[in-house]
């Protein structure tokens, strides 16, 4: 499932076999295969900050990337955390990228609470039934954002919330299938972990690459779809860190 930092869901993977872990899955993403293509989102534009010559310049880039667990594939549309740096400016932005990342567990948490067909555990067997449920709930949920106003952006003042944050998200006993009774505690029913693990190799890379371009205006672009892992995402590092040591370091909106 694909969400923005409103808990707007914007791309969700069709049923798949539950042995299938996320590098498989990710295959038969058309929305993650279409913007690593290039085919969507490529018109949106970006700056980062960087060094070059001494002197601190902003790199427009052209593409969109996502931020994932260490599960998926290395690629730039894919911006894993670190799981294993000793520098102090990557554990910096490694940590801010991975308290965003938890809207879609948030998310997986709100969209439970609403509808209790998802409360518990799915008790249809037919992968296209699932599937319905999985795209109507998520459309009743985006809906029902733009309703209670929660799909508006974030204005540094007024931070609008929703009564599904809470408890209401939670699991109840009562409402347990007796085949999770079996698998989990009872202390186990609020707090078991279903989010994804694995690793990522980083391959090496060429510090400058060659995916330089130039755009409409003979400005440097660079497209994210044809940049490495190591290469784009030591760009951010650079740009965060950047951008903190100016303190204009802000939540995104």
């Amino acid at each position: 499932m694909i969400v923005n930092h409103r808990l707007r869901i914007l791309g969700s993977t069709h049923g798949h076999p539950g042995s299938w872990n996320d590098k498989t899955v990710v295959l038969f993403d058309t929305v993650i295969r279409d913007i690593k293509h290039g085919d969507i989102l490529d018109d949106y534009i970006f700056k980062l900050y960087e060094m070059q010559n001494g002197e601190t310049v902003r790199v427009k880039y052209r593409g969109v990337g996502m931020l994932v667990n260490n599960g998926y594939h290395a690629r730039a549309n894919t911006n894993p955390p670190f799981s294993n740096t000793v520098f102090c400016d990557e554990i910096q932005c490694s940590a801010w990228l991975e308290s965003m990342r938890k809207d879609v567990e948030c998310t997986f948490g709100i969209i439970k609470g609403r509808w209790r067909i998802l409360k518990t555990g799915i008790r249809l067997h037919a992968v296209q039934s699932v599937d319905i449920i999985r795209a109507i709930c998520s459309a009743l949920h985006n809906m029902l954002l733009e309703v209670d106003g929660l799909d508006k952006p974030w204005d540094g003042v007024f931070i609008p919330t929703s009564q599904w944050e809470g408890d209401l998200g939670e699991l109840e006993e009562e409402d347990v299938p007796f085949a999770m009774h079996r698998l989990l505690s009872p202390g186990e029913l609020h707090a078991y972990d279903n989010s994804s693990t694995g690793s990522t190799d980083i391959p090496s890379f060429d510090p400058r690459g060659n995916t330089d371009g130039k755009d409409n205006q003979g400005e440097l672009i660079r497209e994210v779809c044809l940049l490495s892992l190591a290469f784009f995402r030591s760009r951010l590092v650079e740009h965060f860190n950047i951008v903190w040591r100016r303190n204009e370091v802000v939540w995104p909106s």
